[in-house]
């Protein structure tokens, strides 16, 4: 029975260590009122990284076009590009 407590913990542990805050790859995306993509680019950090330079560019975004633009941002993970080399590049779609 002690053994069986012990695996436990040790797998717990192990669960708890690997959900940190990773630094990877995302890819970010500006939406438009109409639904299109404008701006797509990769950022590599962590995910508070990458929502506090999402938070940045809205500001500045709101600065230059007023808070009723209706630019809504999106981010979603990339596992498939682990490194900071992959994780480039920016298109913009007007």
């Amino acid at each position: 029975m002690k053994k069986v407590i012990i695996a436990c913990a040790a797998v717990l542990a192990l669960g708890m260590m690997s959900c940190g805050d990773t630094k990877m790859c995302y890819k970010v995306s500006a939406i438009n009122a109409e639904g299109q993509e404008i701006l797509t680019t990769y950022m590599y950090g962590t995910s508070k990284d990458i929502d506090a330079s999402i938070e940045q560019w809205k500001k500045a975004n709101a600065l230059i076009f007023g808070d009723g633009e209706g630019i809504k941002v999106t981010r979603s993970k990339l596992s498939n590009m682990k490194s900071e080399s992959d994780c480039t590049g920016t298109s913009i779609n007007l």
